[in-house]
């Protein structure tokens, strides 16, 4: 390793479009939640169109010491990370990224975090990964509109045959049967995007609310074009996403809880870190983990069973 190289930088990306709240509450928790290691703090402003603007929110920041990036709000967060990456990767070995609406929920959680993606054979650690298949919960449902594209055409024959008096009257049936069934055929074409982009069940990814990975590493990552919101789905949680890549570096992917342990990737449903229980070992929060935590049982059943469970048709049509 190169000797002036710096061990660690933490990136937080702060965007115009969020207010100022989220990053007041990042602040407050980074505050709030000693590192346990020596780091510096980047802060990537994005989509910011006057220096004023950034300068209501560099003056929460004192007195931690801080260096910016400006970045345009092309791309989305994954755009900015790599962008901080083609910057800084020759001066310092770890990153760890936090998304706008991260916030640091225990003392030392950095070092837990860097203390598991310094291990052997270690690519990329997260707060929170997640099982969830965008391609088998798209299967199923596919297969019920089928199912119902199926019954109404059924239902057109029929009634073509008992209606069977004049032209009109089939025409009618033919035209109803027909508005209902286009909009489902549309639907279920939309679908097949992520039957063929991502893995089935369980698909193993971090999620990239909070991770750390080295700029060596990450720099060897292929990254497509961020034009839509599907293209970073693709980079999170894809067949040839973050995850998957490392995996077929034949490194390890890990989930860090609060108590400081590395989760494989089969156990992470055992961490009780992401939509499970109470999250009580969860180490960077995020909107997502805060839907789930003051959401209804009802909510809370459902995100579960996203995350941790494998979608059947029996569950869909429930």
């Amino acid at each position: 390793m190169n000797k002036l190289m710096k061990e660690l930088c933490v990136v937080h990306l702060v965007r115009a479009h969020n207010g100022i709240e989220p990053f007041r509450r990042f602040l407050e928790s980074y505050r709030n939640n000693h590192s346990g290691i020596e780091h510096d703090l980047l802060i990537i402003f994005k989509g910011f169109e006057f220096q004023k603007d950034i300068e209501k929110y560099q003056a929460l920041l004192p007195p931690i010491q801080y260096l910016t990036l400006e970045v345009s709000d092309d791309g989305f967060d994954i755009t900015a990370y790599f962008t901080a990456i083609r910057c800084y990767s020759e001066k310092y070995r770890f990153f760890c990224f936090l998304n706008s609406y991260s916030e640091i929920l225990e003392q030392d959680w950095l070092r837990k975090l860097h203390e598991s993606v310094s291990k052997p054979g270690v690519g990329l650690v997260g707060a929170t990964g997640s099982w969830n298949s965008n391609s088998t919960n798209a299967y199923i449902w596919f297969r019920c509109r089928a199912e119902t594209i199926q019954d109404l055409l059924l239902k057109r024959k029929q009634k073509k045959i008992i209606t069977n008096t004049g032209t009109k009257k089939v025409l009618i049936k033919e035209s109803s049967c027909l508005r209902k069934i286009i909009p489902t055929i549309k639907g279920a074409l939309a679908q097949f995007p992520l039957i063929i982009y991502f893995d089935p069940f369980p698909n193993y990814h971090i999620r990239t609310n909070a991770f750390m990975i080295s700029g060596k590493l990450m720099k060897t990552l292929e990254c497509p074009a961020m034009k839509t919101k599907m293209d970073a789905y693709r980079f999170e949680s894809g067949s040839k996403g973050i995850t998957k890549q490392i995996l077929n570096m034949e490194k390890k992917v890990c989930v860090v809880g609060k108590d400081g342990m590395s989760y494989k990737k089969e156990e992470w449903d055992k961490s009780n870190t992401f939509w499970k229980s109470e999250q009580e070992n969860l180490l960077v929060a995020d909107n997502q983990t805060r839907d789930y935590q003051y959401g209804s049982p009802q909510r809370r059943r459902k995100l579960f069973s996203m995350a941790w469970k494998k979608a059947s048709f029996k569950d869909d049509n429930a």
